[in-house]
């Protein structure tokens, strides 16, 4: 039987795809060949119509609009469709580790939203991977990670990366707060995509751009300490901007290359296994619970604290639930502590509808999931204990506010 031991990072995009792996001997990911007649790392994203020769192409937009995808002139579920695409991109991992299964696999994607994210996960369901085995991430989580698992001297200071596809072209920056524990890392995003049309003007000359592409680069980054600059995106292609590049090395690191976001999905991936390295950082925006929320409990032979929600995670990935057998507790106790404010408060939930079975006579579901990312909802159920004592059916509910 194959064992679960690699750590997969999926970019997909509109129009092309790429995979990485972090295989057991690998501590850099690597990224694999599509196999097509220009051996790149780029796969188209399509699916072919199962009887046709028509490709059904461009559905990820749809998908996100919640429009219509139509193959062979029938309109096609959605679910099917990525699920048809990722059974066939993560078959590339089979092939290349066969005696290999993936352990954790993270997908970025430029895509945010919470009905979107769902179907990718309702599609993963379909091919076996559950949520416990995948998470979505966006591009500027993709960023942190690639960038923090570099040598330290790479992002000393701030780091910047500008993303250039055909029709975007976003700065991304992180900050650190090295005066907090875990330290605060954050992301600001500037779009530049005005700057495309004189880019691609016919009668400028190549000076004209480099200019032009110059002073938005020197106004982005002014007044910043910038240790490392990477350029990424098919915007890059071809040489564009190379003299300005150049200038730009002088006293720092400059990275020019297509593969950040897939390496920093591989490096989550790993990240959100046993195997962390990070854990003195924690990644913040407007989408990820700023609190850890745990709890006590007696497992395995010992006292023990077990993690419900990590801080640095975006509220709608997190959907856990355990079971619990009190032990003479008529309460239920969550401890909450805030990374970004040092808030450390306990939130307690009575254990009420039980009466004389909190003494181990009794099964407790304790269900956490979130309607932001500062609202908890704890969801609490009587499961009963066996056909000795039945459940009383009893659900309530508590919400805690992250402060």
């Amino acid at each position: 039987m194959s064992q679960r031991r690699l750590y997969v990072g999926l970019d997909i995009r509109n129009d092309i795809s790429q995979i990485a792996v972090l295989g057991p001997i690998h501590q850099e990911p690597e990224i694999l060949n599509s196999g097509g007649e220009e051996k790149g790392i780029n796969y188209p994203t399509r699916v072919a119509v199962p009887g046709t020769k028509e490709y059904i192409e461009g559905f990820l937009k749809k998908i996100h609009r919640q429009e219509p995808v139509v193959a062979a002139g029938r309109e096609t579920d959605p679910v099917n469709i990525l699920a048809t695409f990722f059974r066939k991109i993560l078959s590339k991992t089979r092939k290349k580790y066969p005696n290999e299964s993936i352990r954790k696999l993270v997908i970025t994607t430029e895509y945010q939203d919470y009905h979107f994210i769902g179907i990718i996960y309702q599609a993963l369901s379909k091919i076996g991977i559950q949520r416990d085995r995948a998470m979505v991430i966006d591009r500027r989580q993709s960023f942190i990670y690639y960038v923090l698992s570099q040598k330290k001297e790479l992002w000393i200071n701030q780091v910047g990366v500008f993303d250039y596809t055909r029709d975007r072209l976003m700065y991304l920056q992180m900050e650190t707060d090295r005066y907090k524990r875990p330290m605060l890392a954050t992301v600001e995003e500037r779009d530049y995509s005005g700057y495309i049309p004189m880019f691609e003007e016919k009668d400028s000359t190549e000076e004209e751009k480099n200019a032009i592409f110059e002073g938005m680069v020197q106004g982005a980054i002014h007044g910043k300490i910038i240790t490392t600059l990477y350029m990424t995106g098919i915007g890059f292609e071809g040489g564009f901007a190379g003299a300005v590049m150049k200038k730009l090395c002088v006293g720092r690191h400059l990275f020019q290359g297509d593969n950040l976001y897939v390496s920093g999905a591989c490096y989550c991936a790993r990240e959100m296994s046993e195997e962390r390295s990070l854990d003195e950082f924690v990644y913040l925006d407007e989408d990820t619970v700023e609190a850890n929320i745990s709890m006590n409990v007696y497992a395995d032979g010992k006292p023990q604290e077990i993690l419900l929600a990590r801080a640095g995670t975006p509220w709608y990935q997190i959907d856990h639930e355990i079971d619990l057998i009190p032990d003479g507790d008529r309460e239920l106790e969550l401890n909450v502590k805030n990374m970004r404010t040092k808030i450390n408060i306990q939130q307690r939930i009575p254990m009420e509808g039980i009466p004389g079975r909190t003494d181990r006579k009794a099964r407790i579901g304790l269900q956490l999931r979130f309607a932001g990312k500062d609202k908890c909802i704890v969801t609490v159920r009587d499961k009963g204990f066996g056909d000795f004592f039945p459940s009383s059916c009893r659900i309530w509910e508590k919400t805690i506010t992250i402060e």
